[in-house]
């Protein structure tokens, strides 16, 4: 019969290894606009919330205080397929790999709830230690969610189950994009908010935007990891003219990206008004992009209405596109910071 002493061990380790299991109390998370709600441990400290593409970034703690690790979910444009991303990461860990870090996963793991793209890295950093970083991304809603954990060694098999738990409790929903579908067979929408139209290209529709200065964003059917996408920003009047306008800007392009190549920079007509229309090739990654952009005054505002897109399609979509900057037009009412009424 064992000693009362060698009982007490063994339900003291039953208790402890019982406690391993148990899930951390967590609290409820709510981001509406991003389309969000999940319970993030009570433990994690949030450090940003909903802040342009960041849904949330919690802070983890770690033996060393000044080292914490980190939970985060973003967002961002949904691939063509989460094979197609898959297939990226690959090629990119295979060419340019990471400094002082491996792949050791990345693979499509199929759940009752769909598909989620699994990436583990394990790197050892110049400030020392050895950290995993695990990504797990999701399609829903044309939006990709991108959960990450990166945490040292010492933590990781506690934060890991947690973290895998923070995936599994979040739900999602459409994210607020600020539009609303105006005209079905114009593919006219209104934004709510600012009140004006714009007529978009067949196959496309509005997603939250990247950048809180946007005041529409939209995109098209996603080609590989890559979506063709339009933005609509607004500041006070310029005192400058059109023709002014034409003559700083293309110094302006090449200080902000001196490989990009001004195919054009004229004033156009634009309906009852002009605009400076602007043309620009130019590199992002892998990709070639060409981006067509109008500039012109409302009577609320000065816009900038910006089409990206591979350079290989836009010969085709141009008149597509030219039609769609043409349609931007302002209501009647109020807006914030708006300098009177539309007519």
């Amino acid at each position: 019969m064992p000693s009362p002493m060698v009982v007490l061990l063994v339900l003291q380790a039953l208790n402890l290894q019982a406690d391993a299991l148990d899930p951390p109390p967590t609290e409820a998370f709510d981001a509406p606009k991003y389309g969000v709600a999940t319970q993030i441990p009570g433990a994690w400290r949030l450090a940003v919330r909903e802040k342009e593409d960041q849904v949330f970034v919690a802070l983890i703690p770690q033996n060393d205080l000044n080292r914490p690790g980190v939970a985060a979910c973003e967002l961002g444009l949904a691939p063509e397929s989460l094979d197609a991303y898959r297939t990226r990461i690959d090629r990119n860990a295979k060419e340019r790999g990471r400094p002082n870090g491996k792949l050791a996963v990345n693979r499509i793991v199929k759940t009752d709830e769909g598909e989620r793209l699994e990436t583990v890295w394990e790197f050892h950093p110049s400030s020392g230690g050895f950290w995993r970083e695990v990504v797990v991304r999701i399609i829903a809603n044309r939006q990709l969610y991108s959960f990450t954990l990166n945490v040292e060694d010492a933590v990781y098999a506690t934060a890991r189950p947690a973290f895998d738990a923070l995936v599994a409790a979040t739900t999602f929903s459409a994210p607020n994009t600020g539009a609303d579908l105006m005209i079905r067979n114009a593919n006219r929408w209104v934004q709510r908010e600012y009140k004006f139209t714009l007529d978009l290209p067949d196959g496309w529709s509005p997603a939250l935007a990247p950048s809180e200065v946007a005041l529409l964003f939209a995109n098209g059917p996603a080609h590989g990891v890559w979506s063709d996408n339009v933005l609509v920003i607004a500041h006070a009047h310029a005192r400058s003219t059109l023709d002014e306008q034409a003559k700083e800007l293309p110094a302006l392009l090449k200080r902000e990206d001196p490989n990009c190549e001004l195919v054009s920079c004229q004033v156009v007509p634009q309906g009852k008004i002009e605009a400076l229309e602007t043309v620009v090739r130019t590199n992002r990654g892998p990709f070639s992009m060409t981006v067509i952009e109008r500039r012109f005054r409302g009577d609320r505002f000065d816009y900038e209405v910006k089409y990206t897109l591979e350079t290989k399609r836009f010969e085709a979509l141009a008149p597509t596109l030219r039609k769609s900057l043409d349609s931007f037009h302002e209501l009647p009412g109020v807006v914030p910071g708006g300098a009177g009424k539309a007519a």
